[in-house]
């Protein structure tokens, strides 16, 4: 969160990643370090050994789309 937030006050487009257990402690974390617009991409927490096809797919668009990701801005 802090390297976003940092690279973020600095110009750069920006977008943290986390998974959705972090959810909400990255969103309080940029709202008390004064960048609640930051863009935040959440994604789920697998448990370790399971692999589900659609949601790793999801993960390959997310990747796919991140130049539009960070042209996003709230």
């Amino acid at each position: 969160m802090r390297d976003g937030i940092f690279f973020a006050k600095s110009g750069h487009p920006t977008i943290v990643f986390v998974h959705d257990f972090f959810e909400h402690a990255a969103r309080a974390q940029a709202q008390a370090l004064g960048m609640p617009e930051l863009n935040i991409y959440v994604y789920p927490q697998h448990k370790a050994g399971d692999f589900d096809a659609d949601e790793a797919a999801k993960g390959v668009k997310a990747a796919r789309d991140l130049p539009r990701l960070l042209e996003h801005r709230r």
